[in-house]
């Protein structure tokens, strides 16, 4: 472990701090700061958007109001852009028209590369080519797109290669070939033209992998250049009748001979809203330096991420609402408005803090807490001389309690029961199994680098990272509550 440059000890905490009365928390002011961050005309504050650029200003104006000095801590980080859940693929064949659901029907293999503003990929009423297997392998004398143009087409492809269960295929007997892969037959298909590659299990196999959320965490999902679809096959023989893939397959397997073929009739229209980015990010990070000689080299930092999840994706927690925006007012306007509100408390009583205080509002936390650890590897102040580390995420729902944990090597006596002291909310304990843990945390880059850090949460509900997270379920006079309960540690940790 670090050596850390810390006294000796905590100040026996309930000290008192002086004769002056602590500033309170002003709850109109919270919840006018969780309305504007969880407003619908900040889309839900996805990382990569221009609207978490918003949010970020605003901040950056907050910290001003109360005389913080900047510090700006960009980084970059890759962004994933998920379909909404009403994306679908459409088949017409000879006017017969199918529309396949994502996650029901089909799901996507591949993700692209392209900036946000750039419109997805679409391709519309275009014809549909069965090439086999997807496999060109001359020296085999096997080739499924011999003689048959996929350009501008969409390719429809089994998994797998011919003979796979024969120990004497030429195909290496039962052991898989290079050419079985589906990035190769991508790449088969993007070099001869092709606008789309459609993938259906290879009906040698009696089970067909479910569709529901594969897409998700499909390990496949590698830039293909072009849209890649896994397609349910009850879902494509409904589809396209006269494609026969049974009969097509076991022709294949017994003469080792392709049957690939223009599907007459049959066209398909699809919109690939799947990608990646590299998104340009920023910390929005404010301190308040103190004048003390012996100790303004210290700090305690306070916590909050900014960011959430957008219009849902593969973070939504309801799946079928994704492409809605996710306003994310508990989650987490509520713990930045607490970090603002404290802020501003701070600015009326800068003599009671003899160490520096760093405000941070980390961005890129739904992204595996990018924020943080950006933060944690090149502070303003020391980690080594980083007193604790105090976080507040979704704290806008107390209803008269708070959960409150304690991690890392607290340097001073319990800090629950202190805290029980200090406010009318009743106060668990959520370090020990409760809550969650602190690799989920803003607190977990600071822990793993050895800074204590305590965490304030008002629990998990059934409007979490769903479109429902709004603002009327906000509970202000318990979110100010929690930042005066945090403001009273905090006083105790910079004296």
């Amino acid at each position: 472990m670090r050596r850390r440059v810390l006294p000796a000890s905590l100040v026996v905490m309930g000290v008192a701090l002086g004769a002056q009365a602590p500033p309170r928390a002003d709850a109109s002011l919270f919840l006018s700061d969780v309305k504007w961050l969880s407003s619908d005309d900040l889309g839900g504050r996805g990382n990569g958007t221009e609207a978490l650029d918003r949010a970020a200003r605003y901040l950056r104006d907050r910290f001003r109001d109360v005389w913080l000095e900047e510090i700006d801590q960009p980084f970059e980080s890759e962004v994933a852009i998920d379909p909404p859940a009403n994306a679908a693929l459409v088949i017409d064949d000879h006017g017969r028209r199918r529309t396949l659901l994502l996650g029901r029907d089909y799901y996507p293999l591949s993700i692209l590369d392209r900036t946000p503003a750039a419109p997805p990929p679409a391709v519309a009423d275009i014809p549909i080519v069965f090439a086999g297997y997807g496999i060109s392998a001359p020296a085999l004398n096997y080739d499924d797109f011999e003689g048959v143009e996929v350009r501008d087409r969409a390719v429809l492809v089994l998994t797998h290669e011919p003979q796979e269960h024969d120990p004497a295929s030429v195909f290496d007997g039962k052991n898989l070939t290079p050419g079985a892969a589906i990035a190769q037959k991508a790449r088969e298909a993007r070099e001869r033209g092709a606008r789309l590659l459609i993938v259906v299990e290879d009906p040698t196999h009696a089970s067909d992998p479910t569709m529901r959320s594969a897409w998700r965490s499909d390990p496949q999902s590698d830039n293909m250049t072009i849209p890649v679809v896994r397609v349910a096959r009850h879902r494509l023989t409904d589809a396209i009748p006269e494609l026969e893939i049974d009969r097509t397959a076991t022709a294949i397997d017994q003469t080792l001979r392709p049957q690939s073929r223009l599907l007459e009739g049959a066209r398909l229209s699809y919109v690939e809203y799947r990608a990646r980015f590299t998104a340009h990010l920023q910390n929005i990070v404010g301190i308040r330096r103190s004048a003390d000689p012996l100790l303004a080299n210290e700090a305690v930092v306070i916590g909050a991420h900014y960011d959430h999840i957008g219009i849902g994706g593969a973070l939504s927690e309801s799946p079928q609402s994704s492409g809605q925006i996710h306003n994310g007012a508990d989650d987490n306007a509520s713990g930045v408005a607490a970090l603002l509100e404290i802020a501003r408390a701070t600015a009326r009583i800068p003599s009671r803090f003899r160490r520096s205080l760093v405000f941070a509002a980390f961005a890129g936390e739904e992204l595996g807490l990018r924020g943080s650890e950006r933060y944690t590897s090149a502070p303003p102040i020391s980690l080594n001389h980083t007193r604790a580390m105090v976080n507040l995420d979704m704290v806008g729902r107390a209803r008269g309690r708070v959960f409150v944990g304690v991690f890392g090597a607290w340097p001073g006596p319990p800090l629950i029961p202190w805290l029980r002291g200090l406010s009318r909310l009743a106060i668990q304990d959520f370090a020990r199994g409760g809550g969650y843990t602190q690799e989920e945390s803003d607190v977990g880059p600071f822990v793993k680098r050895g800074v204590p850090s305590v965490a304030f949460f008002t629990g998990f509900h059934s409007d979490y990272h769903r479109p429902t997270d709004d603002w009327p379920s906000i509970d202000a006079e318990g979110g100010a509550a929690i930042a005066d309960l945090a403001l009273r540690l905090i006083e105790d940790l910079a004296r």
